[in-house]
């Protein structure tokens, strides 16, 4: 009988530390110099365990700052499908801090079609998630400046635009339909730099109210590198 190969007896000791609680999610990993020593193995070994916890979701690497722990692993109950925003699900790194700003703009046929209405000016809300000084991911809200009033939102003030954006909308919205694809757009096309050049993952969000109006349009770009996400599908009993 084959013994199991150094890299996975590796993989199964820090799967089992982050099952355990051990290893929490968000947290640094110890340098591979630390862990080559713990598990009397060489960097090649290691490195190629470290690639696949990556590539199952458990770990996310930050180019110059180390690997962490997913927020987002198989022991992990947040989901796609939780009715909060998409952003704090998707994401595989901490989000440490946020850059917001806002600009009025004049009606388009666009806007004008998406909110059922003609000729009328809209808001872009515009949040940068942070990790330390990386650029992490980007939301693009475009929202009618009626919904503002209405949340009593001051486009002056950072946290009075996140707070509406992550939790404020959710709790008297009916519903919301998620899109994701592959985003046409490279991130050098951006006004900020992300941490990479990896594709940007596109999730368009539509939150609409109790009557079926749309409140906002949020469109999330994250490079493809951060970006994990898991979905519970259930066998259809009514047919």
């Amino acid at each position: 009988m084959h013994q199991p190969s150094k890299y996975v007896k590796v993989y199964n000791k820090i799967l089992k530390m982050i099952e355990q609680g051990q290893l929490i999610s968000g947290e640094k990993i110890p340098s591979e110099e630390i862990l080559t020593k713990e598990f009397d193995v060489s960097r090649v070994t290691l490195r190629t365990a470290l690639s696949l916890l990556k590539e199952d979701g458990f770990i996310t690497s930050i180019h110059g700052k180390g690997h962490y722990i997913s927020k987002n692993n198989s022991y992990s109950n947040q989901h796609l499908e939780n009715f909060i925003s998409p952003i704090l699900t998707t994401l595989t790194v901490p989000i440490e801090s946020r850059e917001t700003y806002y600009h009025k703009n004049t009606s388009s046929a666009f806007t004008d079609q998406l909110f059922g209405v003609q000729n009328r000016h809209y808001l872009t809300l515009n949040v940068w998630y942070k990790n330390g000084i990386n650029n992490i991911a980007n939301n693009l809200a475009i929202v009618m400046p009626e919904t503002i009033d209405k949340f009593s939102v001051n486009l002056n003030n950072p946290k009075s635009i996140v707070q509406f954006l992550e939790n404020n909308v959710y709790k008297v919205a009916s519903s919301s339909t998620l899109t994701l694809s592959v985003s046409e757009r490279h991130p050098s096309t951006f006004r900020r730099n992300f941490i990479n050049d990896s594709p940007l993952m596109l999730i368009t969000e539509d939150i609409f109210d109790i009557h079926g109006d749309r409140l906002i349009q949020n469109k999330y770009y994250i490079p493809s590198t951060l970006f994990r996400t898991e979905m519970v599908r259930h066998p259809n009993t009514l047919s």
